[in-house]
């Protein structure tokens, strides 16, 4: 087994490129990090394991290659302020939108949306909904950004994510939904009842969503969450949950 003790090890300094997005989709690679996250990763997708001493039993039954790492050097190759002694080196599997447009289920839109644990949060909440895949559009934040992989709590292994063009690749007949807090139709059970798999599209934390989803140029449904007056709008990632079980529940 291979053993790392210094932060300054050159394995540590390669691995940490891996943090800036640029370096992630040239090496096709991103990092996992902590037990719980690892542990929900395929094992076809685990390049390999780096594991402080008190880690070592609990993954042994792990088929892929396991580096033995110092708690100096996992706080290094780590962006979290408290990290655990579990990282996973993994592949970036590349989907196209086409998959996740033809597939049965709901779909999530997020529109560039900035908040890694936002982003993270959708994610799990897509997966435990049973949702399709969620699609990015606009200047959103990388999906394998560490805190989006931290955040989604190994979700981001299950849901399908790909980068969305614009509006013109959605299959037409598909009902989609945008939530605007401009728009006369309120969020209830029955907003998406009969039109089989929604498209529901999030827009940003600040400004909501773009222009594009709103022009008119396309027959999308717009539709608000009812909120007591005074209160400007809802947590993205709670506004996409509070779409998705409309229709689950």
């Amino acid at each position: 087994m291979r053993t790392i003790t210094s932060r300054k090890s050159e394995r540590v300094k390669e691995l940490s490129k891996l943090h800036k997005k640029s370096f992630r989709y040239a090496a096709g690679q991103f990092l996992a990090e902590g037990p719980a996250v690892v542990a929900m990763a395929p094992g076809d997708q685990i390049e390999e394991l780096f594991l402080t001493e008190e880690y070592l039993e609990q993954f042994e039954s792990f088929d892929t290659s396991t580096t033995l790492v110092s708690s100096e050097a996992m706080s290094a190759l780590c962006e979290s302020e408290s990290p655990q002694g579990v990282l996973a080196l993994c592949s970036i599997v590349k989907r196209d939108p086409t998959e996740i447009l033809s597939s049965p289920g709901q779909i999530v839109v997020v529109d560039s949306l900035a908040d890694p644990g936002n982003m993270g949060t959708i994610i799990r909440t897509a997966h435990a909904a049973g949702a399709a895949g969620i699609l990015t559009f606009g200047s959103c934040v990388d999906p394998f950004n560490s805190k989006v992989v931290r955040s989604s709590a190994g979700s981001l292994f299950h849901v399908p994510i790909a980068q969305l063009a614009g509006p013109e690749v959605l299959p037409r007949g598909r009902p989609v939904f945008v939530l605007s807090g401009q728009a006369t139709v309120e969020l209830g059970p029955g907003t998406a009842a009969g039109t089989g798999s929604p498209i529901w599209v999030i827009g940003s934390e600040a400004h909501g969503v773009s222009e594009t989803w709103v022009s008119g140029k396309w027959r999308f449904t717009q539709v608000r969450i009812p909120m007591d007056p005074g209160v400007e709008s809802l947590n993205a990632a709670v506004s996409a949950a509070l779409c998705l079980y409309s229709q689950v529940i």
